[in-house]
């Protein structure tokens, strides 16, 4: 069996959908931009943009100098309509395009499970960074387990998937400190809270997230069926807190 991170995930598919469903609280962006010490005028690297939600939360709040690289074009294409300086570039096993210290703050938001070569993406990370802050959002083994408990008598390979995917919060922490940043801290936020309903049915029927493209065709399937019967046999839907984690690190 081929192991889930070793499985390519299309974004193609998923550009056409994402901005409908990946957005971050307002708590948590002021979060980010106190971790990543983001003032105005300040150039930051968005690693893994996507379609530059994050980037253009944070400059709705503060007028930085804000950078994009991501693998997909399509994604891209989506990003560009957010006025933001976009770079297309595979991040996972090759230099990230930029000189040695040309930013002040990098953040990467749910995006080191996809990297097979985490530590050249930190390496890349210091060389790109002045004197500066790192600011990962990603989800601990233990926020999988937790993070929808319902889900998981629906999906059953979904917990395994993300933890064979999602790097340990030690593992990334012994990493950053190889490599010289110090200062590494890591604290839980709440990255959004979801109602069980239909219209989250249906984001799940659109694969809104990566791990419904690495299950089974009929275990999706399958899911979908029980998922439905199950919200439609709730008097009023359910919310559930989707938790996350913020690693942040500082090159000094």
């Amino acid at each position: 069996m081929t192991a889930a991170k070793d499985v390519q995930v299309d974004y193609t598919g998923i550009s056409k959908t994402y901005d409908s469903y990946r957005s971050y609280s307002d708590d948590l962006i002021k979060r980010v931009v106190e971790l990543g010490q983001i003032g105005a005028g300040k150039r930051v690297l968005d690693v893994g943009c996507g379609t530059g939600n994050i980037s253009y939360q944070i400059k709705g709040k503060i007028n930085a100098d804000l950078v994009g690289v991501d693998v997909s074009p399509d994604m891209l294409k989506i990003a560009r309509r957010k006025s933001l300086e976009l770079v297309c570039s595979n991040t996972d096993g090759l230099h990230l395009p930029f000189v040695d210290r040309a930013f002040d703050t990098i953040i990467c938001a749910y995006v080191i499970h996809q990297i097979k070569n985490l530590n050249l993406l930190f390496s890349e990370c210091y060389r790109v960074l002045k004197r500066g802050a790192l600011v990962l959002l990603t989800s601990s083994h233990r926020q999988i387990e937790n993070q929808h408990p319902i889900i998981k008598n629906f999906f059953p390979s979904y917990v395994d998937i993300d933890k064979a995917r999602f790097p340990a919060v030690d593992q990334v922490n012994s990493m950053l400190t190889s490599l010289g940043f110090q200062k590494i801290g890591h604290e839980e936020v709440t990255v959004d809270n979801i109602p069980i309903d239909l219209e989250y049915l249906q984001k799940v029927k659109n694969k809104y997230v990566s791990t419904y493209h690495l299950m089974s065709q009929t275990e999706f399937e399958d899911g979908i069926h029980k998922l439905q019967a199950y919200i439609d046999n709730i008097s009023q839907p359910e919310f559930r807190d989707w938790h996350g984690t913020i690693i942040s690190a500082i090159k000094i």
